[in-house]
């Protein structure tokens, strides 16, 4: 107790200039010290708060940069840097969904910095709002020109939202920075195959596999291409891989099995699918 009424009994000014100047240094700890003495004292001035949340945030504490950050603004609701800090605390707490509010707020923040949109759009993404990220992405690619990221970020949120046509001219914009990645592959070679058919998409989903034999998506595309384009023998493959962790698959592979005389293998795809889809 007599150690609390010592801290209480600080200069405020003191601990003010204690807090800032710690926070200069990057001695984050310290600062975090000086603004919880600062809000003890004076709970009714919500910049302590404010500098308390900013104190935790740099310390990599973001639970309670978020708590201190909710209490200024409860306060202080205007737009402002509390909205971008409380946003990507909420970012960094794995809780996207909570971020989208705070950082929505920060776009009125007349001093908003140019990264406002990409942290917006990582949290629609994250909280599965695809059009919206999709959009966000490409606010923020306007931007920062340079970062191939951001559209190819748009590109895969757009395919997301099923919304292929707008996915296809950002995925085909972007073939000479991603075409040895695996994962872009198979993201532009569905979304060929779903407005163009197989055989627009296949040279792609065929370098996908190729690229990541363990990419599961790309083996169940690439089996259903070939299905298409009546090459069953060379779907098989794909497909036995996929169907390990997809059942929906054991229905094209089904129906491969039986296009090559495989009768008593296409029997057991289509009774294991059967059993697998009415497991809990």
């Amino acid at each position: 107790m007599i150690v609390a009424l010592l801290i209480l009994a600080q200069d405020p000014a003191g601990l003010s200039a204690e807090g800032a100047a710690a926070m200069r240094a990057k001695q984050y700890p310290v600062a975090v010290r000086a603004y919880q003495t600062l809000v003890a004292q004076d709970a009714a001035n919500p910049i302590w708060r404010l500098n308390l949340g900013m104190a935790h945030f740099y310390a990599a504490d973001h639970a309670a940069a978020a708590r201190a950050l909710e209490e200024f603004l409860r306060a202080k609701p205007q737009p402002g840097p509390a909205h971008l800090f409380l946003g990507v605390a909420r970012l960094k707490l794995q809780q996207p969904c909570e971020a989208i509010a705070p950082l929505e707020a920060a776009l009125q923040w007349p001093q908003k910095p140019q990264s406002r949109w990409t942290e917006l759009a990582d949290a629609y993404q994250g909280c599965q709002r695809w059009e919206a990220a999709a959009k966000a992405y490409s606010e923020a690619a306007k931007l920062e020109p340079q970062e191939a990221r951001l559209v190819r970020q748009s590109a895969h949120c757009w395919r997301m939202a099923r919304r292929y046509e707008l996915a296809k001219p950002l995925f085909a914009s972007l073939t000479n920075k991603y075409e040895g990645n695996a994962e872009f592959q198979f993201e532009y070679g569905d979304t060929l195959v779903r407005l163009e058919g197989a055989e627009a998409g296949l040279p792609w989903l065929e370098k996908a596999v190729a690229a990541d034999a363990n990419l599961l998506p790309a083996q169940a595309a690439l089996g259903r291409a070939l299905i298409e384009l009546g090459r069953p023998a060379d779907a098989v493959p794909p497909l036995e891989v996929a169907a390990k962790t997809d059942p929906a698959l054991l229905l094209p592979l089904s129906q491969a099995y039986r296009a090559l005389g495989r009768t008593a293998e296409a029997a057991r795809a289509e009774a294991d699918y059967k059993a697998r889809i009415t497991q809990p």
